[in-house]
């Protein structure tokens, strides 16, 4: 009986594995994340602003992120307290991000 329970229970884990790696899930994945990175590339020197938590808003030129997209990097950040030349903000803390004439080219 326990033999029986063992080989359903790995049973279910390897359907769930196969499942997820499907030709077509990863087609998918892959789909999306050169959109994302194409985006990224894309808004590299652009104005953007910042939309952060307490109703904070924010303006940089958008520099680029890092691999796990968890800091932005943005050049001469102005808040409400001054001018910062460069400056990393950390993804968790942006709400969303606002990028005018997205497809004006530099």
């Amino acid at each position: 009986m326990t033999g029986t329970v063992a080989d359903s229970a790995q049973s279910n884990e390897n359907n769930t594995t196969l499942e997820f790696a499907t030709p077509e899930k990863q087609e998918a994945r892959a789909i999306l994340r050169e959109r994302f990175l194409r985006v990224i590339t894309g808004i590299v020197g652009k104005q953007a602003e910042f939309y952060l938590h307490e109703n904070t808003r924010v303006s940089a030129e958008f520099r680029g992120c890092d691999v796990d997209c968890l800091e932005v990097y943005v050049r001469n950040l102005e808040t409400p307290l001054g001018k910062i030349p460069e400056a990393i903000l950390r993804a968790s803390d942006i709400m969303y991000l606002d990028v005018n004439d997205i497809n004006v080219a530099q």
